[in-house]
Protein backbone atom coordinates (compact mmCIF):
# COMPACT_ATOMS: atom_id res chain seq x y z
CA UNK A 1 0.00 0.00 0.00
CA UNK A 2 1.24 3.49 -0.85
CA UNK A 3 1.89 6.33 1.52
CA UNK A 4 0.22 9.29 1.13
CA UNK A 5 -2.36 10.84 -1.56
CA UNK A 6 -3.26 14.69 -2.31
CA UNK A 7 -6.36 14.41 -4.31
CA UNK A 8 -8.13 17.49 -5.07
CA UNK A 9 -11.12 18.54 -7.35
CA UNK A 10 -11.01 21.09 -9.58
CA UNK A 11 -13.01 23.48 -10.70
CA UNK A 12 -13.46 26.13 -7.87
CA UNK A 13 -11.24 23.88 -5.95
CA UNK A 14 -7.98 24.83 -7.42
CA UNK A 15 -9.17 27.64 -9.38
CA UNK A 16 -11.21 30.55 -8.46
CA UNK A 17 -14.67 30.16 -10.37
CA UNK A 18 -15.98 27.21 -11.80
CA UNK A 19 -14.21 26.94 -15.34
CA UNK A 20 -17.17 25.06 -17.04
CA UNK A 21 -19.97 27.67 -15.68
CA UNK A 22 -17.12 30.28 -17.03
CA UNK A 23 -17.31 28.73 -20.85
CA UNK A 24 -21.51 28.36 -20.79
CA UNK A 25 -22.09 32.07 -20.00
CA UNK A 26 -19.94 32.89 -22.71
CA UNK A 27 -20.75 30.59 -25.54
CA UNK A 28 -23.69 28.85 -24.51
CA UNK A 29 -25.47 26.64 -25.62
CA UNK A 30 -29.05 27.34 -25.64
CA UNK A 31 -30.27 25.28 -23.18
CA UNK A 32 -27.47 25.68 -21.25
CA UNK A 33 -30.33 28.09 -18.01
CA UNK A 34 -32.40 25.21 -17.87
CA UNK A 35 -29.26 22.40 -17.74
CA UNK A 36 -28.00 24.50 -14.95
CA UNK A 37 -31.10 25.20 -13.17
CA UNK A 38 -31.80 21.17 -12.60
CA UNK A 39 -28.21 20.75 -11.77
CA UNK A 40 -28.91 23.26 -9.05
CA UNK A 41 -32.10 21.69 -8.12
CA UNK A 42 -30.62 18.26 -8.15
CA UNK A 43 -32.44 16.71 -10.63
CA UNK A 44 -29.59 15.60 -12.54
CA UNK A 45 -25.84 14.34 -11.22
CA UNK A 46 -22.63 16.96 -12.14
CA UNK A 47 -21.73 14.37 -14.50
CA UNK A 48 -25.05 14.73 -16.38
CA UNK A 49 -24.93 17.96 -16.58
CA UNK A 50 -21.67 18.38 -18.27
CA UNK A 51 -22.57 15.91 -20.64
CA UNK A 52 -25.49 17.45 -22.10
CA UNK A 53 -24.58 20.91 -21.96
CA UNK A 54 -21.26 20.31 -23.86
CA UNK A 55 -23.36 18.33 -26.48
CA UNK A 56 -23.99 21.51 -28.65
CA UNK A 57 -21.30 23.58 -27.47
CA UNK A 58 -20.37 23.92 -30.84
CA UNK A 59 -16.56 25.80 -30.16
CA UNK A 60 -13.24 24.81 -31.60
CA UNK A 61 -10.94 23.39 -29.38
CA UNK A 62 -8.89 26.12 -29.96
CA UNK A 63 -10.98 28.96 -29.71
CA UNK A 64 -12.26 27.46 -25.94
CA UNK A 65 -8.12 27.02 -25.22
CA UNK A 66 -7.48 30.31 -26.25
CA UNK A 67 -10.63 31.51 -23.40
CA UNK A 68 -9.21 29.16 -20.76
CA UNK A 69 -5.99 30.45 -20.97
CA UNK A 70 -7.21 34.45 -20.62
CA UNK A 71 -9.84 33.92 -18.02
CA UNK A 72 -8.64 31.32 -15.78
CA UNK A 73 -7.08 32.01 -12.78
CA UNK A 74 -6.05 29.76 -10.08
CA UNK A 75 -6.28 30.13 -6.43
CA UNK A 76 -2.83 32.19 -5.09
CA UNK A 77 -0.08 29.75 -4.03
CA UNK A 78 -1.16 26.56 -5.97
CA UNK A 79 2.07 26.66 -7.82
CA UNK A 80 3.90 26.56 -5.08
CA UNK A 81 1.98 24.40 -3.14
CA UNK A 82 2.41 21.96 -5.91
CA UNK A 83 6.11 21.78 -6.13
CA UNK A 84 6.07 21.63 -2.43
CA UNK A 85 4.41 18.41 -3.20
CA UNK A 86 7.09 16.94 -5.94
CA UNK A 87 9.80 18.13 -3.65
CA UNK A 88 8.26 15.85 -1.05
CA UNK A 89 7.84 13.01 -3.15
CA UNK A 90 3.97 12.74 -2.31
CA UNK A 91 1.69 11.60 -4.61
CA UNK A 92 -0.62 14.70 -6.34
CA UNK A 93 -4.21 13.25 -8.21
CA UNK A 94 -6.49 15.17 -9.54
CA UNK A 95 -10.26 13.95 -9.80
CA UNK A 96 -12.84 16.26 -11.30
CA UNK A 97 -16.33 15.73 -12.62
CA UNK A 98 -15.28 18.43 -15.25
CA UNK A 99 -14.03 18.09 -18.29
CA UNK A 100 -10.17 17.29 -19.50
CA UNK A 101 -9.65 19.86 -21.95
CA UNK A 102 -10.06 22.83 -20.09
CA UNK A 103 -8.25 21.06 -17.14
CA UNK A 104 -4.79 20.76 -19.35
CA UNK A 105 -5.44 24.79 -20.89
CA UNK A 106 -5.38 25.65 -17.64
CA UNK A 107 -3.10 24.23 -16.04
CA UNK A 108 -0.30 24.03 -18.96
CA UNK A 109 -1.02 28.23 -17.99
CA UNK A 110 1.42 27.27 -14.92
CA UNK A 111 4.06 24.96 -16.81
CA UNK A 112 2.25 22.00 -15.12
CA UNK A 113 2.61 18.65 -17.06
CA UNK A 114 0.44 16.23 -15.07
CA UNK A 115 0.53 12.73 -16.45
CA UNK A 116 -2.63 11.11 -17.96
CA UNK A 117 -2.39 8.94 -15.23
CA UNK A 118 -2.41 11.80 -12.54
CA UNK A 119 -5.80 13.35 -14.10
CA UNK A 120 -9.29 11.49 -13.96
CA UNK A 121 -12.33 13.71 -15.52
CA UNK A 122 -14.34 14.10 -17.89
CA UNK A 123 -13.55 12.79 -21.74
CA UNK A 124 -13.96 14.87 -24.17
CA UNK A 125 -14.44 14.46 -28.56
CA UNK A 126 -14.95 17.58 -30.36
CA UNK A 127 -17.34 16.98 -33.37
CA UNK A 128 -19.39 18.71 -36.13
CA UNK A 129 -22.03 19.26 -33.60
CA UNK A 130 -20.66 19.85 -30.25
CA UNK A 131 -18.42 18.16 -27.74
CA UNK A 132 -19.10 14.88 -26.35
CA UNK A 133 -18.58 13.92 -22.74
CA UNK A 134 -18.02 10.40 -21.31
CA UNK A 135 -17.24 9.47 -17.84
CA UNK A 136 -15.28 5.92 -17.07
CA UNK A 137 -14.68 4.10 -14.07
CA UNK A 138 -11.34 2.63 -13.22
CA UNK A 139 -12.56 -0.45 -15.70
CA UNK A 140 -13.57 1.66 -18.89
CA UNK A 141 -17.28 1.24 -17.58
CA UNK A 142 -19.20 4.48 -18.55
CA UNK A 143 -20.62 6.07 -15.57
CA UNK A 144 -23.19 9.37 -15.42
CA UNK A 145 -22.35 9.77 -11.41
CA UNK A 146 -20.49 9.22 -8.33
CA UNK A 147 -17.75 9.94 -10.52
CA UNK A 148 -15.13 11.25 -8.08
CA UNK A 149 -16.47 9.09 -5.15
CA UNK A 150 -15.98 5.94 -7.90
CA UNK A 151 -12.10 7.19 -8.25
CA UNK A 152 -11.72 8.05 -4.17
CA UNK A 153 -12.75 4.57 -3.24
CA UNK A 154 -10.30 3.16 -5.74
CA UNK A 155 -7.66 5.47 -3.78
CA UNK A 156 -8.68 4.33 -0.89
CA UNK A 157 -7.79 0.67 -1.11
CA UNK A 158 -4.19 1.56 -2.44
CA UNK A 159 -3.23 4.86 0.16
CA UNK A 160 -3.15 4.43 3.84
CA UNK A 161 -3.43 8.72 4.07
CA UNK A 162 -5.26 10.50 1.86
CA UNK A 163 -5.94 14.44 2.13
CA UNK A 164 -9.09 15.33 0.16
CA UNK A 165 -9.32 19.14 -1.44
CA UNK A 166 -13.07 20.33 -2.47
CA UNK A 167 -16.05 23.14 -2.58
CA UNK A 168 -19.42 21.22 -2.87
CA UNK A 169 -21.47 18.72 -2.33
CA UNK A 170 -20.41 17.00 -4.76
CA UNK A 171 -16.92 16.62 -2.93
CA UNK A 172 -19.17 15.48 0.49
CA UNK A 173 -19.19 11.40 0.24
CA UNK A 174 -15.61 11.47 -1.22
CA UNK A 175 -14.31 13.67 1.64
CA UNK A 176 -15.72 11.86 4.40
CA UNK A 177 -14.23 8.71 3.39
CA UNK A 178 -10.59 10.60 3.39
CA UNK A 179 -8.09 11.52 6.41
CA UNK A 180 -7.77 15.07 6.49
CA UNK A 181 -10.39 17.40 4.58
CA UNK A 182 -8.95 20.87 2.82
CA UNK A 183 -12.42 22.76 2.37
CA UNK A 184 -13.70 25.49 0.96
CA UNK A 185 -17.10 26.94 0.11
CA UNK A 186 -20.02 25.05 0.36
CA UNK A 187 -18.32 21.89 1.73
CA UNK A 188 -16.67 24.50 4.37
CA UNK A 189 -20.29 25.70 5.71
CA UNK A 190 -20.98 21.91 5.44
CA UNK A 191 -18.58 20.77 7.39
CA UNK A 192 -18.69 24.11 9.58
CA UNK A 193 -22.40 24.01 10.31
CA UNK A 194 -21.70 19.82 11.30
CA UNK A 195 -19.14 20.86 13.96
CA UNK A 196 -16.64 18.00 11.52
CA UNK A 197 -13.11 18.55 11.37
CA UNK A 198 -11.12 20.03 8.70
CA UNK A 199 -9.51 23.08 7.30
CA UNK A 200 -10.81 26.13 5.83
CA UNK A 201 -8.61 27.44 2.52
CA UNK A 202 -9.04 30.09 0.30
CA UNK A 203 -5.60 29.96 -1.08
CA UNK A 204 -2.47 27.54 -0.79
CA UNK A 205 0.43 29.94 0.63
CA UNK A 206 -2.42 29.41 3.90
CA UNK A 207 -2.54 25.02 3.19
CA UNK A 208 1.42 25.44 2.98
CA UNK A 209 1.45 26.59 6.49
CA UNK A 210 -0.87 24.11 7.72
CA UNK A 211 1.22 21.48 6.12
CA UNK A 212 4.42 22.28 7.30
CA UNK A 213 2.51 23.32 10.94
CA UNK A 214 0.58 20.37 11.44
CA UNK A 215 3.21 18.03 9.93
CA UNK A 216 0.43 16.64 7.30
CA UNK A 217 2.53 14.69 5.23
CA UNK A 218 4.36 12.65 7.97
CA UNK A 219 2.76 8.55 6.90
CA UNK A 220 0.40 6.76 9.24
CA UNK A 221 2.20 4.87 11.65
CA UNK A 222 0.09 1.23 11.62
Amino acid sequence: MNSILIQCDFDNTLTEGNVSELIHEEFGPFNWGEIHSNYKNKLISVEESNIYSFKYLNISNSRLDEFVKSNVKFRPGFLEFYNYTLENNIDFKIVSSGVDFYIYSALSMLGIDISNNDIYSGKSKFNNEGIKIQYFDFDNKEINDNFKYTYTSLHRSKYEKIIYFGDSHTDLKSSQICDVVFATDKLSRFYMENKLPYFHFNNFFDVLKIFKDQDLITPVIP
